[in-house]
């Protein structure tokens, strides 16, 4: 048990060393030389490699995967948090009520629970009602605790423990392209969001 611990260790720390090459904060302009990718396509920078499932706010299973052919903005939150994550879900609501109606069925958004614990479907099903979220639109997933930590280590947010119980973690909304690569990260709870407005753009035409 061991030594496959150690693998699936090592497994996870090659894919990101694989992505953070690529991973830090871009700009659009970036891009512009890039040759577009179908959104079929399968990429060795898309977080949609993993292969772990996950359970929506409906309590169906849910591979990463099945998220591509849409833009994603994705954040991990947890439902009990009452100071950074509803600002981080509340920026999520202003990016989608920010875009033009042709891009409203080419944009999903994400939120991933850093307490699975606590937040069962029926937790998220709750939050999703409170936080007006649109079930068209959104994705409200759970996983098992080494899946979040997976994750959260391709997408380099960090997250531990406080003494009351909940969370200190990074503050950060990720944009992913059609096909599960990061091209722009959202730092901290600013509330300018004309950059991430630009890449969401920029990557729904590929």
């Amino acid at each position: 048990m061991k030594r496959y611990g150690c693998l699936s260790f090592l497994l996870v720390l090659v894919l990101c060393l694989r992505l953070g090459a690529w991973a830090s904060p871009l700009t659009v302009t970036a891009h512009a030389d890039h040759e577009a990718l179908p959104a079929s396509a399968s990429s060795a920078r898309s977080i949609y490699q993993v292969e772990s499932t996950w359970t929506t706010a409906d309590a169906q299973p849910l591979r990463l995967e099945h998220l591509q052919g849409k833009v994603q903005v994705l954040a991990m939150v947890y439902t009990t948090c009452e100071s950074a994550c509803p600002i981080i879900v509340s920026l999520m609501q202003r990016i989608a009520a920010a875009l033009p109606p042709e891009l409203h069925s080419q944009v999903g958004f994400v939120l991933v629970t850093l307490d699975p614990v606590r937040d069962t479907p029926s937790v998220l099903s709750a939050y999703s009602v409170k936080m007006r979220l649109d079930p068209a639109s959104w994705s409200l997933l759970s996983g098992r605790p080494a899946d979040v930590m997976e994750l959260a280590m391709l997408l380099g947010i960090t997250y531990k423990r406080d003494r009351s119980g909940g969370f200190i973690h990074t503050n950060r909304l990720t944009v992913l392209n059609k096909v599960g690569e990061i091209v722009y990260r959202h730092e901290g709870l600013h509330q300018d969001l004309t950059s991430t407005l630009e890449a969401i753009r920029w990557a729904a035409q590929y």
